[in-house]
């Protein structure tokens, strides 16, 4: 098993050497683990949002119960499938050689650091949604409100991150 482990090693290393010779590869490399790095922690946030997203949807029968808290639990519900599925679907960050805004660098740079930051907000949205969830009967539509204005403010980051990727924000 050791000379499997020796073998791997020695190409990596030799990948690296040809790295170092190739012109342009280096950066090539740079840009594309930075592109592997705006994916996984877009996974990440996904990964982070899953529970939140069952712990709310385990109030559908409390909600079925009350009729005035089914536009509220829909409206939340639809949120929840945006934000979801605009992170599923958000651009890597990639810009193609013919493509008419190239993403340079430092813009990848921003973008992982603007992701990164986004981290707390789906934080909170998990607190939010786990308060719902154990919430009583008489604050189910405080806790779906609260629940709401925080998926809105997640949707307009990841607005911002869009305007980001295009060069039309300034900064984040």
């Amino acid at each position: 098993m050791a000379h499997v482990y020796r073998e791997v090693k020695r190409r990596a290393e030799l990948l690296e050497k040809l790295e170092l010779a190739i012109p342009g590869y280096r950066g090539y490399k740079e840009r594309e683990l930075r592109r592997e790095a705006d994916r996984l922690i877009r996974e990440h946030l996904l990964r982070l949002l899953e529970p939140a997203y069952r712990d709310f949807k385990s109030l559908m029968p409390l909600v079925a119960e009350r009729a005035e808290m089914i536009q509220l639990y829909s409206q939340v519900q639809a949120l929840f499938d945006r934000v979801i599925a605009k992170l599923r679907t958000a651009s890597y960050g990639y810009s193609g050689f013919f493509d008419a805004v190239k993403i340079r660098e430092a813009e990848l740079d921003k973008l992982l650091e603007y992701d990164w930051s986004l981290v707390s907000s789906v934080e909170k949205l998990a607190k939010l949604a786990r308060e719902a969830a154990a919430s009583e009967p008489a604050k189910l539509g405080e806790a779906l409100s609260s629940l709401r204005g925080e998926l809105l403010a997640f949707e307009d980051l990841l607005r911002k991150r869009e305007e980001i990727l295009r060069g039309v924000a300034g900064g984040s």
